[in-house]
């Protein structure tokens, strides 16, 4: 017969008794077969409706027991698929070139500001660093001179600090600050040669940058010599010993507590 299905019984208790058969679910309104005996299903009924399954019902109350009939057989048993592994935080690949630091935060007027700056900072001692170099960058390397630096620039004293040397194609350079300033939404950077001698002149750097919190993204600064200063207490000798420079991220922000490879 077209459009039918013929379902068969292969056993049922001596208890079972007559059937309904149900079109997928066994709720009222989805019967399609009534009082239907162990016989008729053993010979095999035959059903006008098709459906994706049935439902096999006994009708005695001590024997409610019901299966699910699959034409043609029960479907497969979907596969998983690949599991993706993931991403274990607080790792980050090796670094063979630039800086590892992890960031940090302060607030100045107001406003905060995120990521690394270590190297001219007003105060003297100053309060307001940030942020730190993680191994292999831990090595700190000190601005040349005497503290304290002044310049009549900003009217008040100059915490020298340091730089964070880098590795590998930036093992001449530290970094002074790698920083967002949420009072203008710029983001700046500042470099200072190893030897503590002078300053790295005019330079371009880039690179990725990856933080152990999954984020990626790319950044590029061009420096140039940066403010005049004269040390101790504006008495002693003057140094231009920074590079500086406006920063440029893509893709990512920088975040308070991760830890970021800057690629160069």
């Amino acid at each position: 017969m077209a459009n039918s299905v013929t379902i068969y019984l292969t056993s049922a208790s001596s208890a079972a008794g007559n059937f309904t058969i149900y079109c997928q679910s066994a709720d009222p309104g989805n019967e399609v077969a009534l009082n239907v005996s162990s016989a008729s299903l053993a010979a095999g009924y035959c059903v006008d409706t098709v459906c994706d399954f049935y439902t096999v019902k006994s009708n005695t109350s001590d024997c409610q027991n019901q299966v699910v009939v699959y034409p043609g057989g029960a479907p497969p048993t979907p596969t998983p698929g690949p599991v993706t592994p993931t991403p274990t935080p607080g790792t980050l690949p090796a670094l063979n070139n630039g800086w590892r630091i992890q960031a940090g935060t302060t607030t100045v007027g107001g406003y905060a500001f995120y990521g690394i700056h270590r190297g001219t900072l007003f105060g003297c001692p100053s309060t307001i660093g940030y942020g730190t170099g993680v191994t292999p960058t831990s090595t700190t390397v000190n601005l040349p001179g005497t503290n304290c630096y002044w310049t009549s620039i900003f009217g008040a004293n100059i915490d020298k600090g340091y730089g964070i040397a880098g590795i590998g194609n930036a093992s001449s350079y530290a970094l002074t600050h790698f920083a967002l300033d949420t009072s203008t939404g710029t983001l700046t950077a500042g470099i200072i040669n190893v030897s503590g001698v002078s300053n790295p002149g005019t330079v371009t750097l880039s690179g990725t940058i990856v933080g152990d919190n999954g984020t990626s993204g790319t950044w590029s600064c061009n420096f140039t010599p940066g403010t005049t200063y004269v040390d101790n207490n504006g008495a002693g000798t003057s140094y231009t010993p920074e590079s500086l420079g406006t920063l440029s991220i893509s893709g990512l922000t920088i975040t308070n507590g991760v830890t970021y490879n800057i690629n160069t």
